[in-house]
């Protein structure tokens, strides 16, 4: 710590603790002016924040959203969602503040969770170059590595998945450790910053998650929010990378800089002048726009897009389903799918998905899928259960509903109808459609599987 200590020698920390002094001495400041002033800075923490992570939609996924509802790389309304969620994570960030008390891991996790919204699949690629589906978890650590190979082709490395909680937990220490040897807030917000996109602890979100957790220390020492701008994420990458030569002195000098913008701001608004910038409204109302769209999935037109819903959403879906499900219905004497009055053999199950290509459906109609009686070598156990499987077409969502229907013996070996939930999701168009077919796949064969095992088992 001895050697971190020089940097509050630093003439751009000293220069902040000047303008703070002559800020703090015009408080407290009236409601009114300190609301405008935090909603200033956080219009523009928001907006940059999102931005240096370049998550807009391109043009060939707007294309594709407007003309289908589909989005690339299985990020559904990703910049809408990164918006409303960043926001709604400074709002408890800043509950963590008034409540006063240590930051924990929980608290870290809790963050990310609101960070990120909901869990996502992202097309990502290994340090060797192999491009895969990865789901994005929220509010979990990593549980795979997210080296990255630079522009230069060289490697980064950040910590191993095993590692991470080891880290994280010293991470914290440290953080204790400065608070009680009074580091200086800025100090101790640049290193922070630095040791937590250190470990990468997570899958995504760890920059805009780390700028938070920056601002909440300098939050709770009395410094302004501290904006790092889009237009200087090259240098701001650079100063993270000198650092990761225990170099600090520019990462610390980039925070006491903006820093001083931010009080700049709040001078200003001390002094009665216009504290908002020209670009201000167009910032406002392309947040809003992006925060709000989230609630807009496009509407499906029923007449002009019937047939690649059935396609993608039911025939598809089915052709993937079907045959992993056929691989288990081979182990029963009989195994078959309905539909109304009509009964197909599992295995014959190409024959049965044809008919929605060549009949008018309806669109919520019910699959039963029936694996009765007699499993292979445990004839004694006979039992049989029933799948039932929904799919609902709405204007806006997907909904999947699966139900096992089984028959349940009480003590006295009387059998009683069972009926338990098995799945239950809703998806809406912008939705990628092989991400649907194995989500809710896994969750129904995972389910028959254990189900098989535990009817099964020899006592």
């Amino acid at each position: 710590m001895k050697n971190i200590k020089i940097l509050e020698g630093l003439a751009e920390i000293q220069s902040v603790d000047e303008q703070k002094k002559l800020i703090d001495a015009h408080r407290p400041f009236s409601k009114e002016l300190e609301n405008k002033i935090f909603q200033k800075l956080k219009l523009d923490w928001n907006y940059n924040s999102n931005a240096i992570e370049g998550n807009q939609l391109s043009y060939g996924e707007t294309v594709a959203f407007l003309n289908f509802g589909l989005t690339a790389k299985g990020k559904p309304f990703k910049d809408h969602l990164d918006i409303k969620g960043h926001n709604e994570a400074i709002g408890f960030m800043l509950q963590l503040i008034k409540e006063d008390r240590p930051l924990s891991e929980s608290d870290i996790k809790d963050l990310h969770k609101i960070i990120l919204v909901e869990p996502y699949y992202s097309t990502t690629a290994s340090p060797q170059g192999i491009e895969f589906q990865k789901e994005i978890k929220v509010g979990q650590y990593k549980t795979s590595p997210n080296h990255v190979k630079t522009v230069s082709g060289d490697i980064h490395y950040y910590t191993n998945p095993e590692e991470v909680a080891f880290e994280m937990n010293n991470l914290l220490e440290w953080y204790r450790n400065a608070e009680e040897q009074n580091l200086h807030p800025v100090v101790m917000s640049a290193l922070f910053h630095h040791k937590f996109t250190s470990i990468h602890p997570f899958d995504d979100g760890n920059g805009r998650l780390a700028r938070i957790l920056s601002n909440f220390i300098l939050l709770k020492h009395h410094y302004p929010v501290l904006v790092i701008k889009n237009k200087e994420k090259i240098q701001y990458y650079a100063a993270l990378n000198i650092a990761d030569n225990g170099i600090y002195e520019d990462l610390v000098k980039l925070f006491a800089e903006n820093i001083s913008l931010s009080f700049n701001i709040i001078q200003k608004a001390l002094n009665g002048e216009n504290i908002n910038e020209l670009d201000d409204l167009d910032k406002e109302i392309e947040l809003f726009v992006k925060e709000s769209q989230i609630n807009l999935a496009p509407i499906l037109n029923f007449e002009e897009n019937k047939k690649e819903v059935i396609d993608y959403y039911i025939v598809n879906f089915l052709l993937y389903l079907l045959p992993k499900l056929n691989k288990i219905g081979e182990l029963f004497q009989e195994a078959y799918i309905y539909q109304s009055v009509s009964r197909f053999p599992l295995s014959n199950y190409e024959s049965f998905v044809k008919r929605y290509n060549n009949e008018n459906l309806l669109f919520n109609s019910s699959i039963e899928i029936k694996l009765p009686i007699d499993f292979i070598d445990h004839i004694h156990d006979e039992f049989n259960f029933q799948l039932i499987l929904k799919i609902i077409i709405k204007k806006k969502t997907i909904k999947y509903v699966v139900e096992m229907r089984s028959l349940a013996y009480d003590l006295l070996g009387i059998g009683h109808e069972k009926i338990d939930s098995i799945c239950n999701k809703t998806y809406t168009y912008d939705d990628k459609p092989d991400i649907i077919y194995n989500e809710v796949t896994t969750i129904i064969i995972s389910y028959v599987i254990n189900y098989i095992k535990n009817k099964t088992k020899k006592s």
